[in-house]
């Protein structure tokens, strides 16, 4: 398939985000190592979980770059779906043991019965007509549009993160250490940068029924830029880096 410069600019930028996100969930897995605290294990998997839903984006781009063709659409649903159940049982453990941990057990139990129920529902309706999960747009090879079942579940969890997730960082906010207070911030920046993002990437087909639309160009740049930013705010928000800690401390 002859990629345009959409495509181009769709599939480099969602490489981008997604060889950051890596780098950046490693780094914090990593640091488990130093610290012994399972939060850092707990975040890590998270953020490489939530990352999952552009890896098709960007394994296709490089196909077609090598070999002109695209993931399978099987594949491509599959890689971008089935790990996101993961992502979120394990950010909600993280939030428990920070902020709820009387209601942790409920907490996992009754994401653990819906997390099976996503799982077992999205193979039945890949192997029943895969139409129902998601039509990749013929002329846009990385813009896809989900049906109503992945739709829902897909903003449920954005819903679910950006809500425990700005819980979670207002605590280090209020901090009277300003480091701690920083991370706060950076962590709710994150959590609102990417929410933002992800629903308008979600919303990409939407917005633009005409995938020859100029502005699609423009529209998919910002968006990736936004999930850019987002992952390097989580970053921040966990392990603040000294050249952070320059550039945001500096004048206090």
């Amino acid at each position: 398939m002859a990629l345009e410069i959409v495509d181009y600019l769709q599939g480099s930028f969602s490489l981008i985000f997604v060889i950051i996100s890596l780098i950046i969930g490693f780094t914090i897995l990593v640091k488990y190592f130093e610290y012994k605290n399972r939060l850092l294990i707990l975040v890590g998997i998270s953020w490489l979980g939530i990352s999952f839903p552009w890896i098709p984006d960007s394994v296709s781009f490089l196909m077609n770059l090598i070999v002109q063709y695209s993931l399978p659409v099987e594949w491509y649903f599959i890689i971008g779906n089935v790990f996101l159940p993961i992502a979120l049982l394990t950010w909600l453990i993280a939030f428990t043991d920070m902020i709820r941990k009387k209601a942790q057990k409920k907490v996992i139990i009754i994401t653990v019965i819906l997390s099976l129920f996503f799982e077992i529902s999205f193979f039945i309706l890949l192997f029943l007509d895969i139409n129902f999960i998601g039509i990749i747009n013929p002329i846009r090879p990385f813009t896809v549009d989900f049906g109503i079942f992945i739709t829902v579940y897909l903003l449920i969890i954005i819903v679910v993160m950006l809500v425990t997730g700005v819980i979670f960082a207002q605590k280090s906010v209020k901090s009277d250490d300003r480091e701690i207070r920083l991370k706060g911030k950076l962590l709710r920046a994150a959590f609102i940068t990417f929410s933002v993002a992800a629903v308008l990437d979600s919303m990409l087909g939407t917005i633009f029924e005409d995938p020859s639309d100029p502005l699609l160009a423009i529209f998919v740049v910002v968006v990736r830029i936004l999930l850019i930013f987002s992952a390097i705010e989580f970053y921040g928000g966990f392990l603040l880096p000294r050249w952070m800690k320059e550039i945001f401390l500096k004048k206090e």
